[in-house]
């Protein structure tokens, strides 16, 4: 979905060359990436041991405090911000003629198939 807008001349210029520069240092960097990439990779820095398994424990540690007091943050600020807002307008009820007449049935046969267990036509 393209979402169009009124833009003066000048910024839609703007946005062309910020878009234009954009793919092209994205296509730069690629290029870059590939064309220097190794064909032996050496896995050794995958290598678990004792020493550097408490280092990998304190990185983990410290990255999911980060991320849970992130969350906890985001999450009272929006309670602050936006939790007194009451944005759902619930249908009002809707009465038995109004029923009747969308329906296309006597109001006395409406209240019986509401009423009743079992229906016949």
């Amino acid at each position: 979905m393209i979402i169009h807008s009124k833009q003066s001349k000048p910024r839609k210029i703007i946005d062309l060359l910020f878009t234009f520069f954009g793919w092209l240092f994205l296509t730069l960097f690629l290029y870059n990436f590939i064309s220097h990439f190794e064909r032996n990779i050496d896995f050794k820095f995958l290598e678990v041991n004792l020493a550097n398994a408490n280092s990998i424990l304190l990185i983990t540690i410290l990255v999911v405090i980060t991320s849970a007091a992130a969350l906890s943050w985001w999450s009272s600020y929006n309670k602050r911000r936006f939790g007194h807002l009451k944005r759902r307008n619930f249908p009002t009820l809707t009465s038995q003629t109004e029923i009747a007449e969308y329906y296309l049935v006597k109001k006395d046969d409406l209240t019986r198939i509401h009423t009743e267990r079992y229906i016949e036509r």
